[in-house]
């Protein structure tokens, strides 16, 4: 599920970067993702081809400090090119881990 505010409710991932045979990605990794679902008249197509990179997933993540963090569901962030979001602002937390430089502006709440 989308993250950011571009209208798409609903997306299918079918490919994770970093290595051919790699079978599951984590918070931070970048993926290809298809879109299954969309608001109606929205200017993101149905069927359409994305980056996205994952922000929130609902397995477990250790935190610098020891401390774990999970989130209640999975999320993406659909990109336009390398770094910049699709749908403008992200809604929601993001680990610090994920906040690098080129994100600064991208991500608002920040745990």
């Amino acid at each position: 599920m989308p993250a950011d505010r571009c209208g798409v409710l609903w997306v299918s991932i079918f490919h994770l970067y970093k290595g051919s045979f790699k079978k599951k990605s984590f918070i931070g990794d970048f993926v290809k993702i298809s879109v299954k679902l969309t608001q109606p008249e929205n200017w993101v197509k149905k069927k359409s081809k994305y980056k996205g990179i994952i922000i929130r997933t609902k397995k477990e993540t250790l935190k610098k400090d020891g401390s774990w963090i999970k989130f209640n569901q999975n999320n993406v962030v659909l990109l336009k090119k390398r770094t910049t979001p699709l749908g403008g602002d992200i809604s929601g937390p993001t680990l610090c881990s994920l906040n690098r430089k080129v994100f600064l502006q991208s991500f608002s709440g920040v745990i």
